[in-house]
């Protein structure tokens, strides 16, 4: 099977974004906006609440402060499959506007709910480990659990990337079929993303040295930068479904549902 480039992925995304930088990044910047807004609003409310260790090992944790982060990153979950959606019509050169930035609040957002509880449950999961070992560390000032928390850090790292890697299409997954359920979503995905881990990650990595740019410049880059990496990572999806289309006439029912 014939793949593109990274170098080929990024000029497709170059090239749908002629003429439409403006409008791109009005749209990159409004989402930013709204999650910093929301975010602050958040720490306003809960100016010492949070969680981490304290200095006597024991776990510093804040229920209401828990929930307001959880509402603020579903709203930004939701946010981030409508701008997948403007995307996707603008590399398929379809009609878009400034709304669809809004559309998985208006088109079955509970779908959404879903994938972000799943990617919730990873995140505690793999951050709950070594966040456990570090307080049973700090606690006992013990050597072996030190080093258990040592060897966990890179173990968890790299089960956190699997999962979240092989669920990594599903905005796109979703703002091209809002109708089915998350479960079908997150299997399509991980399906779509068989063999194809690494080469979405190294596809993130090619995007560093822009980053540091964006970083460099105070982050006004980044209202530039940002569009393009989106556009390159939607071309990325458009690449994959036509190379699911091609092993679905070629091979029928030969479909992997795990790596």
């Amino acid at each position: 099977m014939k793949q593109t480039f990274t170098a080929e992925l990024k000029s497709r995304a170059r090239a749908v974004l002629l003429g439409k930088w403006g409008i791109m990044a009005y749209a990159f910047l409004t989402e930013v906006m709204l999650n910093m807004i929301l975010g602050e609003i958040v720490g306003m409310a809960f100016p010492s609440a949070g969680f981490g260790i304290a200095a006597d090992g024991s776990v510093v944790f804040s229920f209401p402060w828990a929930v307001c982060q959880l509402i603020v990153r579903l709203f930004s979950a939701i946010l981030s499959v409508g701008s997948m959606f403007l995307y996707l019509n603008v590399c398929r050169r379809r009609n878009f506007q400034f709304r669809d930035l809004f559309f998985g609040f208006t088109h079955q957002p509970e779908h959404i709910g879903g994938y972000f509880a799943v990617m919730t449950i990873i995140t505690i999961f793999f951050s709950a480990i070594p966040a456990v070992l570090l307080a049973v560390a700090v606690r006992f000032e013990s050597i072996l659990w030190g080093i258990a928390l040592l060897i966990s850090i890179p173990v968890c790292l790299a089960g956190y990337f699997r999962f979240t890697l092989g669920y990594a299409l599903f905005p796109c997954l979703y703002a091209d079929s809002p109708w089915k359920t998350s479960r079908e979503l997150l299997r399509e995905s991980h399906r779509m993303m068989y063999g194809n881990k690494m080469r979405y990650f190294r596809l993130q990595l090619s995007f560093l040295g822009v980053l540091l740019l964006g970083f460099l410049s105070l982050g006004i880059g980044m209202i530039w930068i940002g569009p393009y990496m989106t556009a390159t990572n939607t071309e990325f999806y458009l690449e994959l479904l036509s190379e699911n289309a091609a092993d679905k006439e070629k091979n029928p029912g030969d479909h992997p549902d795990s790596e």
